[in-house]
């Protein structure tokens, strides 16, 4: 019976599985994102306001406003984070940061390119210019009150303990965890250095010399 009366009307299988979906309804910010699960997706500047059908699975996250797909973006579970697209965005939305991240790299660069390779890890770290333009504008105003040599050596540190942005340089610039990174007298700072075997050299001042408590 099956191969006479039924055969001839089955049809291939779906070449893609499916694929169960979640559901979650969220307003536009006014900086073009909505968020799920404390990240952040990018969707076109004109749907600031407007409510949003978000699908998500596993892989991707798709927002509809209505029955319109209007963004689509691989889904990515890290908190405080941003996922965006250029062409979400009108013409400028985003060219100002990166023209004045640019700025930011240049004077970066005339101070030391310690400095600069630093920032650009921060850029790279928050994935969203307007944030990293705000780090990296902080990073440098640290010049003023810690001078150029701790700035150096700060980011010098930060960047081997892999910890990017304005407070983590802070935090190391109080807790003077740069003064193993600074230069003695004649201008040399220590090779391979550890932040587990405190150097002591007639030299080098340690970080005990930089805490809040020591003034």
């Amino acid at each position: 019976m099956f191969l006479h009366g039924e055969k001839d009307y089955l049809r291939p299988l779906p070449v893609k599985r499916y694929v169960m979906k979640e559901r979650k309804l969220m307003t536009v910010g006014k900086n073009s994102y909505v968020s799920l699960f404390k990240h952040h997706y990018s969707v076109p500047k004109e749907y600031v306001g407007r409510r949003m059908t978000i699908l998500y699975d596993a892989d991707t996250v798709e927002i509809y406003c209505g029955m319109n797909l209007v963004a689509t973006h691989d889904r990515c579970d890290i908190p405080y984070t941003y996922s965006w697209k250029k062409e979400h965005n009108l013409p400028g939305h985003y060219g100002p940061y990166g023209k004045d991240l640019e700025e930011l790299f240049k004077r970066a660069s005339e101070i030391d390119n310690i400095v600069l390779n630093y920032l650009r890890e921060v850029e790279r770290a928050m994935q969203y210019p307007p944030k990293a333009f705000r780090s990296c504008r902080g990073i440098l105003t640290l010049e003023k009150k810690y001078g150029r040599d701790r700035l150096v050596a700060a980011c010098a540190c930060a960047d081997q303990k892999l910890q990017y942005g304005y407070q983590a340089l802070r935090e190391v610039l109080e807790l003077g965890e740069d003064a193993d990174f600074l230069p003695d007298e004649e201008g040399k700072v220590q090779s391979n250095v550890t932040f587990q075997i405190p150097l002591t050299h007639k030299n080098i001042r340690g970080r005990e010399y930089y805490r809040k408590d020591k003034q």
